[in-house]
């Protein structure tokens, strides 16, 4: 976790923004919330993401379709039974975070893009809840988590407040190539390559 810890977050914003590129009603109707929360004379603020519910469920939803670290690895601190099966103390565990985000037995539509799945939910990503688990969990799960998620809801809120992304002319979004890399993390296998439109005022941005 340590050791991918240095490009989850950029990682897990290209996902989320691949995706609201993919989906555009889903991208307005987190433009809508923030519009509404923030409004168009400042600028987001992290005080700003406890009430960015939708915001919220976009990122879980983020998590749990594109995990940034597909496998964890554990060992078997006693002699235990799982599945039927007889697991001795000591023995090497490899968990698939990747197959739970995806299995039908935790989510309807599992491969759909679909933030609505965590609206009200009450599902967090703290490691508690076993069918989201992007930061792992129990004693030797990731450090960064508090840091790594208010960073992946700020930046994205922050990039959705000020600018509509678009795919360049003549590109169609549905045939966009969502492939992953397998590694320690998962990017995409072709970079997203984007289009910002401002939403905002121009004096919010700043000298140009």
């Amino acid at each position: 976790m340590l050791i991918a810890g240095t490009d989850t977050t950029s990682t897990t914003i290209e996902w989320a923004l691949a995706e609201l590129v993919k989906n555009p009603n889903i991208m307005k109707k987190t433009q809508d919330e923030l519009d509404h929360v923030v409004g168009h004379d400042r600028i987001v603020d992290e005080d700003d993401i406890p009430q960015l519910k939708y915001l919220q469920a976009v990122v879980k939803e983020t998590f749990r379709l594109h995990a940034t670290i597909p496998l964890i690895t554990r060992e078997c601190m006693t002699n235990c039974k799982v599945g039927g099966y007889d697991i001795l103390a000591k023995t090497p565990i490899i968990v698939n975070i990747w197959a739970i985000h995806r299995h039908s037995s935790a989510y309807d539509d599992p491969w759909d893009f679909n933030p609505e799945r965590f609206v009200g939910s009450g599902v967090d990503v703290k490691g508690v809840d076993f069918e989201l688990l992007p930061f792992g969990s129990g004693r030797r799960g990731c450090l960064g988590m508090p840091l790594g998620l208010m960073q992946v809801q700020y930046q994205l809120a922050r990039l959705l407040h000020s600018f509509t992304w678009k795919l360049p002319i003549g590109e169609n979004p549905q045939n966009m190539d969502m492939g992953e890399v397998f590694g320690v993390t998962l990017p995409k296998v072709i970079p997203l390559e984007v289009i910002p439109i401002a939403r905002l005022p121009l004096h919010m941005y700043g000298p140009l």
